[in-house]
C-alpha cells in the first residue's frame, strides 16, 4: 500500500457548500457520516488548516486529504503497432492498460510505456479508450498532426466501429438516438444514463448521442453487437446499453450489478461475483476507424481482430 494526497481547488460552482456535503457529492464512495468522521479525525485540511464539517468552502480554497492506495497492479503491456508514419503511431491497446497516468496507475500506461520504449518522444493523445477497453488507438507524433486529426474528429468525419458483448438476446439492428446525462443522486458520480426522450428534470451534463447497434452473434443469452458511433460521448456505448437493459459483460460500472464497481475497487469481489461478470474486463473493443489521413488525405482504414477473450464468451 502507498499513501496518496489529493488536492481539490474549489471553483465557483462549489463555493458556499458545506465541506462534508461537498466531499460526499464529489466522492460518492464514502457516505456523509464517513466523511464527517474523517473530518473530526483532522484528516481533512482547507488551505493547510484543519477543517470542520460545517465549514463552508469558498472560491479559491484548496481542500486536501490523504488516502491509502494499493500498489500499482501488473497489467498486459503487450502493445501492438498497427500503423506508423512520420505523423502518427497507431496501436492495438490491450485491455486493462490505461492510456495515461491516473489513480493507482503511474508507470503501466500507454503513454509512459511508449516513451520508455523510445517509440514516441512526446505522445499526443487524440482520443481516449477506457482502461478495460481494448482496440485501435491513434497517437500523434507532433502538435501539427494532432491538430489536423482533431479538426477531422470535430467535423464528424471519422467512422468508429466497436464490438461489445452484452447480457440478453438482441433481436435485430436498432438506432439508439437520444440523450446521455448524469444524475445528482447517483452513488457513482462517473456513471451516465441514456434516455431516448427528454431526460429527468434533475439530469445534469445533458448531451445528445447516437449509436447504431447490429447483432453479430447470439448464444447462451448473450449477444455480440457491432456499435457504430455517430457522436463521441463519455461512456456512450456502455451507458446506452445498460439503460436499455443490456448490461455489458464484465463491466463493473455498467454490468449486471453496479455495486461491483465498489467491490472491485476494494478488491472484495467473490468467485460468485466474477462468475456473474463472466469476464475479467469490460467486453468492449474498438475494432475499426475509417477516415481520410489528416495529413496526406489518403483513405485510411485502421482495424484489429476481435480479442479472444470476448470471442470465448460465444
Amino acid at each position: 500500500m502507498r499513501i496518496e494526497t489529493r488536492e481539490i481547488f474549489i471553483e465557483e460552482g462549489d463555493a458556499g457548500k458545506r465541506l462534508d456535503l461537498f466531499l460526499t457529492s464529489r466522492f460518492g464512495k464514502f457516505s456523509r457520516n464517513e466523511w464527517q468522521k474523517r473530518i473530526d479525525a483532522h484528516e481533512i485540511r482547507i488551505n493547510g488548516n484543519i477543517a470542520r464539517a460545517a465549514r463552508k468552502i469558498n472560491l479559491g480554497d484548496t481542500v486536501e486529504f490523504s488516502y491509502s492506495m494499493r500498489d500499482e497492479p501488473e497489467v498486459d503491456t503487450n502493445i501492438l503497432i498497427i500503423y506508423e508514419d512520420a505523423d502518427y503511431l497507431v496501436i492495438d491497446k490491450p485491455a486493462g492498460l490505461p492510456v495515461h497516468p491516473s489513480g493507482i496507475y503511474k508507470t503501466q500506461t500507454v503513454t509512459t510505456l511508449l516513451v520508455e520504449r523510445s517509440l514516441l518522444k512526446t505522445p499526443y493523445l487524440l482520443y481516449r479508450l477506457d482502461r478495460e477497453t481494448s482496440g485501435v488507438l491513434v497517437l500523434g507524433k507532433n502538435r501539427k498532426a494532432a491538430a489536423a486529426f482533431h479538426r477531422i474528429l470535430r467535423a464528424g468525419l471519422i467512422t468508429k466501429e466497436y464490438v461489445v458483448a452484452v447480457e440478453g438476446c438482441v433481436g435485430g439492428a436498432f438506432d439508439a438516438k437520444g440523450f446521455i446525462f448524469r444524475l445528482p443522486d447517483s452513488r457513482l458520480p462517473r456513471q451516465r444514463f441514456y434516455k431516448e426522450s427528454t431526460p429527468p428534470s434533475t439530469a445534469m451534463e445533458i448531451q445528445s448521442c447516437h449509436t447504431r447497434f447490429t447483432p453479430l452473434k447470439t448464444m447462451h443469452e448473450t449477444t455480440l453487437l457491432k456499435a457504430e458511433l455517430f457522436t463521441g460521448r463519455m461512456h456512450q456505448i456502455r451507458a446506452t446499453l445498460f439503460s436499455l437493459g443490456y448490461p455489458v459483460i464484465g463491466d463493473k460500472l455498467y454490468g449486471v450489478n453496479p455495486n461491483f464497481y465498489f467491490d472491485f475497487a476494494d478488491n472484495t469481489l467473490t468467485q460468485s461475483d466474477w462468475k456473474k461478470l463472466r469476464l475479467k474486463r469490460s467486453a468492449l473493443h474498438c475494432k475499426k476507424l475509417s477516415l481520410k489521413h489528416p495529413v496526406t488525405g489518403i483513405n485510411w482504414v485502421l482495424q484489429t481482430e476481435i480479442p479472444k477473450d470476448i470471442l470465448s464468451i460465444f
